[in-house]
């Protein structure tokens, strides 16, 4: 408006004095609007090099291989105040392949109405509001099971050779849903719903409601050295003619400080119906799908230094009606640059019986029957 209302004679010079003053009067106001409001990028690059014997195709294999103690990812987090203590927030977060650019998440679903998904935001999509402790959102988002086992694997549910090793539901993603988290002083109440939690396989169903259906609930209990959490999920087959057999996990686990020593053990139950689709890749053994399975971990993180860090675990799957129950044992070393860039090295071995198929990257990926040894040496930073 200053400009509008000035004579055409007015001095460049008083032009160019006039202009500076009101870009530095909105600049402030800009300031004053947005104070209560932030957005913040994130992410992380993770990469490594890989050696493996007895692959599910024959043969040694050495790869490079992205997102080993942490999935590459990049992301946008946000809050805005909206008064009376209660704020807006949200959070995109895309995974990736660091070693050849690609899409981490993007998938497709199994049986005649499949579907490929390509997913932008393949980690994380969501919003919604927290209020003194406090939170609902909506979206793609992390499964409860996830979050458990992301705080109670000695691994912290990395990408390789960890729990997720043994059942890919540890870093379960939920499409379609409704999440709500309270936390009461120590306690930390969660539950989740979602209309389907996987779109791999397309959209809601009219008339089959609970296609693809899914619902969790979790307590955890903190305070000083010590931790625990318990958890439960059901999931309903995402085909129509199916969807009536249900994939159910119930977890429990702890964690104790002891001086530079974190101890962590855990258990969980599964039980899946025999029509559950799609096919679980947990627990095959000879060939064949079983129904159920305990699966029980234990291991410790060891502050050598403020700088490096030693963990080892021990993962064993007892599948029922079977003698093929592998196990995987992991040592881990990991040594930070700084507070974003760290070195690490890890080793896995996985044990196999009676044509069980538990490669250190998980099910399937050694021949069955063989044990697997896995080395990774790599590189991670994080901004």
């Amino acid at each position: 408006m200053l400009f509008k209302k000035a004579s055409h004679n007015v001095n460049t010079n008083v032009r160019f004095m006039l202009g500076a003053v009101a870009a530095a009067g909105v600049s402030l106001t800009c300031g004053a609007v947005h104070a209560q409001s932030s957005v913040t990028l994130y992410g992380i690059a993770d990469v490594g090099v890989e050696h493996i014997n007895n692959t599910s195709a024959g043969g040694a294999q050495t790869r490079e291989v992205s997102g080993n103690l942490s999935g590459s990812r990049w992301g946008l987090r946000g809050a805005e105040d909206i008064g009376g203590g209660m704020k807006a927030i949200f959070q995109l977060e895309s995974g990736f392949n660091i070693n050849d650019g690609t899409t981490a998440q993007s998938t497709r679903g199994l049986g005649a109405n499949a579907a490929t998904t390509a997913r932008l935001f393949g980690r994380q999509a969501w919003v919604g509001l927290s209020y003194r402790g406090q939170q609902l959102t909506f979206g793609r988002q992390n499964s409860l099971l996830y979050e458990q086992a992301v705080a109670f694997d000695p691994m912290g549910a990395s990408s390789r050779y960890s729990v997720l090793s043994l059942d890919y539901a540890m870093a379960g993603r939920i499409d379609n849903s409704a999440k709500y988290t309270g936390v009461f002083g120590p306690l930390t109440a969660q539950a989740m719903y979602s209309t389907r939690y996987d779109s791999g396989y397309g959209a809601e169903v009219p008339g089959a409601e609970i296609t693809g259906r899914f619902f969790s609930g979790a307590l955890t209990y903190a305070q000083g050295p010590f931790a625990a959490s318990v958890s439960y999920e059901q999931r309903n087959s995402n085909t129509v003619p199916t969807n009536t057999g249900t994939e159910r996990r119930a977890t429990a686990a702890a964690s104790y400080v002891i001086g530079p020593v974190k101890g962590f053990a855990g258990y969980r139950y599964l039980r899946a119906s025999n029509a559950f689709l799609p096919a679980n890749p947990i627990v095959v053994a000879n060939g064949s799908q079983a129904s159920a399975a305990n699966l029980y971990w234990a291991g410790a993180q060891y502050n050598v230094t403020p700088a490096f860090i030693v963990t080892a675990t021990g993962y064993y799957q007892d599948v029922h009606s079977t003698g093929a129950d592998p196990w995987l044992a992991v040592l881990c070393a990991d040594y930070f640059l700084s507070k974003r860039t760290d070195l690490y090295a890890t080793a896995g071995f996985a044990h196999n019986k009676d044509k069980s198929a538990l490669g250190v990257n998980g099910y399937g990926t050694v021949a069955p029957g063989y044990n697997q040894t896995g080395i990774t040496i790599g590189m991670r930073q994080k901004f």
